[in-house]
């Protein structure tokens, strides 16, 4: 369980560097003003990338936390024992 969590910290901080690699070249292109958003449409655009990601983040931890805890293996097989 310990891999999985270094795994998942390093996964996270680097999601989370190219986030801001990303928003730091948008800024550096003219300060977003190339987008033709105000400060409140860069802010929701801003929030919108870290809220998207993090879910994102947050789901694949999940889909990995499960297929190592073999849990799902079980309830397959049950559910074949149930059919026969």
């Amino acid at each position: 369980m310990q891999a999985l969590r270094k795994w998942v910290i390093t996964f996270v901080i680097s999601c989370t560097l190219c986030c801001a690699g990303v928003l730091f070249a948008l800024w550096a292109m003219n300060d977003f003003q190339g987008l033709g958003l105000g400060v409140a449409g860069t802010s929701a655009l801003v929030l919108g990338i870290i809220f998207s990601v993090a879910l994102g983040v947050g789901l694949m931890g999940l889909v990995f936390a499960s297929d190592r805890s073999a849990k799902d293996e079980e309830v397959h097989h049950l559910n074949t024992r149930s059919r026969e």
